[in-house]
Formats: C-alpha cells, structure tokens, sequence
C-alpha cells in the first residue's frame, strides 16, 4: 500500500475484479485462497504482511504442470515424475508475483473450514521453520490447502478433495509436519 493507502500500487498488474476487498485489510495469519475459475481448484498462502504470502511454491508452476505432477503420482507413485517437475519449495512472494490464471479470483478466506486458529506465535514459528524447505507436491495427500491450513490451524485439511471429509483432519501430512516442528524446537535446545 502507498502512502495514500493505494493498493493499486501493490496489485498493479491485476484488476480489483480479480482481488476481493478483504486482501487489502488482510492480517497475518489470514488465509488467502486464489480461487482457479474453472477447475475449482485453488492455491492457498497465509498472509504474512506487505502482500506477501507464504504457499506451497506450485504458483510457479502453471495448471498443466500440476496436473501432470498429480496424473504421474497417481498413476505411478514411485515415479520419477517429480525428476521432470521437481519438487516444490515452501516460498514467500508478493501476491501479485504468484502466477495464476486469468479470472483467478484472489480473496482472503478464514471461512472455508470449522477449525480455531492457532496462536501467532507458533503460525511465526510454522512459517520460519517451513520456508524454503522442499516437499514433494501431491494433490491427495499434500498440497498447498494442507500447507495453509497447518499453518493457521496446526491441522493440514483440505476442502477440495470431493470425496474426503470436509474439514477433516489428513493425518498423516499432519502428523509429518509436526514432527517437523518439534524437530526444530529440539535442535534449537
């Protein structure tokens, strides 16, 4: 935002039809969820201030190659998909850097699942000790609504997933990543 309190000045490349009005009073922690216009499927950050996010790094890569990534672990897990679409880092960006497809509606959404936010402070420890750590992308099992939402929530849900309970618990990726964090606290002793 400039001084005048313009956010043009931070979205400049996008039109205000694409991002909602809650993305300019977004606080840290929020989720912010990039809606895609005809998949149904979003990419999702939490907020961290200044128009930033931090998300599963798969902004970067466009639908077809998420696709591809998610086709190649379904079909073959034990592939070498990931050798042609690597593996995803945990990254910050400005908003307006993520790419996304035209239409991509951009909006803050806390709404989406039951669950109570976690304290800031352990959201500030969560998004320290994941970024630029390297995860295997996978549409089922981890992906960046389950990044988000462990964040915000200590919980990794995902409400995309059709025929998985809603705001359920994915209790694996869960537990992986607080394993994570407590491997962090102990190396921090």
């Amino acid at each position: 935002m400039d001084l005048l309190g313009n956010w043009n000045s931070i979205f400049p490349q996008m039109t205000w039809r694409q991002i909602d009005q809650s993305v300019s009073t977004a606080e840290f922690g929020d989720l912010i969820e990039f809606a895609h216009p005809w998949s149904g499927l979003s990419l999702w950050g939490v907020y961290v201030g200044e128009g930033h996010v931090i998300h599963f790094g798969v902004g970067d890569e466009n639908m077809t190659q998420r696709a591809c990534r998610s086709l190649l672990q379904q079909i073959v897990p034990k592939s070498n998909g990931d050798r042609v679409l690597r593996k995803t880092r945990i990254c910050t960006q400005r908003i307006t850097e993520i790419k996304v497809s035209p239409g991509t509606r951009i909006r803050v959404n806390n709404n989406k699942h039951n669950l109570v936010p976690s304290p800031q402070e352990r959201m500030i420890n969560c998004c320290e000790t994941f970024l630029h750590q390297e995860f295997k992308y996978d549409l089922m099992n981890f992906n960046s609504e389950h990044f988000a939402t462990f964040v915000r929530y200590g919980n990794a849900a995902c409400n995309q997933i059709p025929f998985k309970e809603k705001n359920g618990t994915h209790v694996d990726t869960t537990q992986t990543l607080q394993m994570i964090m407590q491997q962090r606290v102990e190396t921090e002793i």
